[in-house]
């Protein structure tokens, strides 16, 4: 038998360390804000849901995960967090300040939500200066009444960009110009009223573009000009009376498209894109007519031939354009009078084993969420017969959305390898933070049998 001396330097000397190796603790820890949960491997900081009015004081220099969601923090300064930070959720405050300095030389960072506050009513042109990793980028629901020219400059990684449920009523030329990877762009819920020739240039690699509920008025022909990688366009539930087939022609990769719930005139303004609409091949909605008179009621895609034998032929779409052609993902290529120095310095294989010139698919790893609903979830088919598109001003809803083609697989995250908690205030500890201790005394629980075992 080990005398109890000699079990207890055991204990300390060969037990505790390889605990720790695991990443275990116990009790108060230096190494983990008060009332936060922290996790290793990678170094993981969840302090969400405690009515935090600052960010905690502690947070370990290393960490890269950081989630302080559904608190009441106003003010995020530099200084607050590491630049080794990859993901920081910061969602459901109270936000009224961004220091401009904030994520300055945060260069590995992937993913930032700042979105549901509802009086972050501006940012710095600056803000996100420098993120070249981001590829995701949450600003939904913050009251914002405008965006800077420049404000999403140099963020060549940016894929999801959600500016949902703010009140926009225009956006800057160029504003998306430096977005060369973006493939989602949700704008719904805003107050638009116009879409001008240069306000998506840039994102020539857009795959869904979500424009519903705003107040669009007027959509330029030239408006959508740069998207000839667009499967998906939502413009139900605005304001538009006509909407020039020229705008539509570029769209040669579109699959889904949604017009329904507008107060569209069937009149010779119409001519244009009820000839575009008879020879596009994929889902769309109906487009009811609400003039003139004799038409109200009527789908613009059922009218017959006789409907606009009155119209002059200038406003026939097929003498500008031609009809639209509906291709397959493996043929899609950027407008060939658009030239991006980013993505043409590094042409790699497209779809089928072909060259495919300045296509460079952005597949950063997805940080999948555990708290909070997925930014993009399983994707369901719409089908070529859906007519009405439900409500999606929550982020948890997109998952039924038409499946996307050809997407960069995200694979979920591995479960932590243990378990570190903060200090608590008594009746404060949280589930899963029960859990890790009972898993972590189960443990050493098993090992100190194993060591009286081999000790007798």
């Amino acid at each position: 038998m080990l005398r109890k001396g000699g079990f207890l330097e055991l204990l300390h000397h060969h037990l505790l360390p390889f605990l720790a190796l695991l990443g275990l603790g116990f009790g108060p820890s230096a190494g983990c804000p008060v009332d936060c949960v922290c996790y290793p491997s990678p170094m993981t900081v969840s302090c969400q849901s405690h009515h935090f009015l600052t960010i905690p004081e502690g947070i370990p220099e290393e960490s890269e995960r950081v989630f302080l969601q559904n608190n009441q923090i106003s003010v995020l300064l530099r200084g607050h967090f590491s630049p080794a930070l990859v993901t920081l959720w910061v969602y459901s405050n109270n936000l009224t300040l961004v220091d401009p300095a904030t994520f300055r030389g945060f260069v590995h960072l992937e993913e930032l939500d700042l979105g549901d506050n509802r009086h972050l009513r501006e940012l710095a042109p600056e803000t996100f200066r420098g993120l070249a990793r981001l590829h995701a980028l949450h600003l939904y629901k913050c009251g914002l009444s405008a965006l800077p020219s420049g404000l999403f400059r140099g963020l060549h990684s940016l894929q999801y960009l959600y500016l949902q449920d703010n009140r926009l009523d225009h956006l800057p030329d160029d504003l998306f110009a430096d977005l060369v990877n973006l493939s989602h762009l949700f704008l719904h819920g805003n107050r638009l009223r116009a879409l001008h020739p240069d306000t998506f240039r840039g994102p020539i690699h857009l795959d869904r573009l979500l424009l519903h509920q705003n107040r669009l008025q007027r959509v330029h022909p030239r408006a959508f000009h740069d998207l000839g990688r667009l499967t998906l366009l939502f413009l139900f539930n605005n304001s538009l009376a006509e909407l020039p087939g020229e705008a539509l022609a570029p769209l040669g990769a579109l699959e889904y498209l949604r017009l329904n719930s507008n107060p569209w005139a069937c009149d010779c303004r119409a001519r244009s894109l009820w000839e575009w609409l008879r020879r596009f091949r994929g889902s769309s909605s109906s487009v009811g007519c609400e003039s003139p008179e004799g038409r109200r009621g009527q789908d613009l895609k059922e009218l017959l031939p006789e409907a606009f034998r009155a119209c002059s032929g200038s406003e026939s779409l097929n003498q500008v354009n031609g009809p639209p052609r509906f291709r397959s993902p493996g043929d899609r290529g950027p407008p060939r009078d658009h030239h991006h120095p980013q993505l043409h310095a590094s042409p790699e294989k497209g779809k089928g084993g072909r060259a495919d010139q300045g296509y460079r698919k952005n597949c950063t790893k997805s940080r999948h969420r555990t708290t909070k609903p997925a930014s993009l979830g399983p994707w369901k088919d719409a089908g070529p017969e859906a007519e009405e598109v439900p409500d999606y001003k929550q982020k948890s809803n997109l998952g039924l959305l038409p499946k996307p083609r050809g997407k960069c697989p995200r694979g979920p995250l591995p479960p932590p390898s243990g378990v570190q908690q903060g200090t608590r205030s008594r009746g404060a500890a949280r589930a899963g933070g029960r859990g890790g201790v009972l898993w972590a005394a189960h443990l050493v629980a098993r090992l100190v049998v194993a060591l009286v075992v081999i000790v007798r």
